[in-house]
């Protein structure tokens, strides 16, 4: 490290909750300097009592290849221990494929962004979402309550209830069949549970339409695709767009006047979608010719073309290989870090589950047996059980 002092690069900025990290021009080349920052860090942090916002400047900072590993572990246990959020400016090019590259293999968000200003901004949209978190009535968001489910004498469901918050990555995990997928398709309407009640965003219902949920702000992704094979990427987004379109049948045939102008606000925002998920290089290529990974994400980018409140994912990381799910992690972690979407997914990689959930909830032959946080679950005998079938 440089000759500045640790307690030069760190400003507290209580009026916004926020610790400023200042990397400018620093060099940290090996664990042991690493260390002595992050100790320093974490002994103030401790000693205020409280949890921060991060804001972190990496201008013209230079961490060595040998450092990184240490930098990226330490990096992320600050912010689980002592964060509410992270952002990042002024990384070099070399800095910001390094910080990428490290987000993905220890699942934290990078938050990366060019200018000071859009970082202030982004702060800003996490404290929002925080207050709006904790403003919401018994911080409930989604509410499942008793829910039976049953195909003639097959039981799917029995009687399951949990509460999904606000801003929270959930996951829903268990055994093959388990009743996961049917939890996500009573949520958003496929099916109709013969007991119990969903509660969304304030509103009760028993049964429900998939075009209502869509409309109430919930999108999700399926188990086996479900894209049109023979469309462009480009169009296969824009059909996530439909409940946005409010020109009529024949505007739209005529492209004319009004429904030209909103295809154009349609398209601008799809081209955003386009650029988050980096897909820019196959966004004129027909669905059926891309590899399976790319079209797991192109199923995510048609969900998050419809901007949704609840983003329900089933199965995002079937089929995988390690870096597709990688990639996919860092991305579900960005949409719900710096967009403010609730996720509720479900997943059999354990690891990834473990990683980027906040709440999770298990399933076993249609009834709940566990919820908790992560570190709760995967320490619960019950759930040790019914996995491994043999006692903790």
């Amino acid at each position: 490290m440089s000759e500045k002092s640790i307690s030069e690069c760190v400003v507290f900025h209580d009026e916004i909750v926020t610790m400023e990290v200042d990397f400018t021009d620093l060099t940290l080349s090996d664990s042991s300097t690493v260390d002595a920052f992050y100790d320093e860090i974490d002994r103030r942090l401790a000693a205020s009592g409280r949890r921060w916002y991060f804001l972190v400047n990496y201008k013209g900072c230079v961490i060595t290849p040998e450092a990184w590993p240490r930098f990226a572990e330490r990096g992320k246990n600050t912010n689980i221990i002592h964060g509410l959020g992270t952002v990042r400016v002024g990384a070099s090019s070399s800095t910001r494929d390094a910080i990428r590259s490290h987000s993905e293999r220890a699942m934290f968000r990078s938050n990366i962004y060019d200018s000071r200003d859009q970082a202030m901004l982004a702060l800003g949209e996490l404290r929002k979402r925080h207050r709006e978190a904790e403003g919401a009535a018994e911080g409930s968001f989604l509410r499942v309550e008793n829910v039976g489910l049953h195909f003639g004498g097959v039981k799917a469901i029995s009687g399951v209830s949990f509460e999904i918050r606000r801003g929270e990555i959930s996951s829903i995990i268990g055994p093959n069949g388990a009743g996961k997928s049917s939890m996500l398709n009573v949520i958003n309407g496929v099916y109709h549970p013969q007991e119990g009640t969903v509660t969304f965003l304030g509103k009760q219902r028993r049964r429900m339409h998939p075009h209502e949920a869509a409309a109430q702000g919930i999108a999700r992704t399926f188990q086996n695709i479900a894209l049109f094979k023979g469309m462009s990427v480009l169009d296969n987004l824009m059909t996530g767009r439909n409940l946005k379109m409010k020109c009529n049948f024949l505007q739209q045939a005529l492209y004319w006047g009004p429904a030209q102008r909103e295809e154009l606000e349609h398209r601008a925002k799809i081209e955003e979608v386009i650029d988050y998920l980096e897909i820019e290089h196959i966004r004129k290529t027909p669905v059926g010719r891309l590899p399976y990974g790319l079209q797991k994400r192109v199923e995510l980018g048609r969900a998050l073309a419809a901007e949704p409140t609840l983003l329900l994912l089933d199965e995002p990381m079937a089929g995988m290989n390690v870096e597709e799910k990688q990639d996919m992690s860092r991305f579900i972690l960005d949409v719900n870090d710096q967009f403010g979407t609730t996720i509720l997914l479900i997943e059999h990689d354990m690891g990834v589950v473990m990683d980027i959930s906040d709440f999770v909830v298990v399933l076993d032959h249609g009834q709940k047996i566990a919820e908790g946080t992560p570190d709760e679950v995967r320490s619960d005998p019950v759930v040790i059980r019914a996995y491994l079938g043999t006692a903790h």
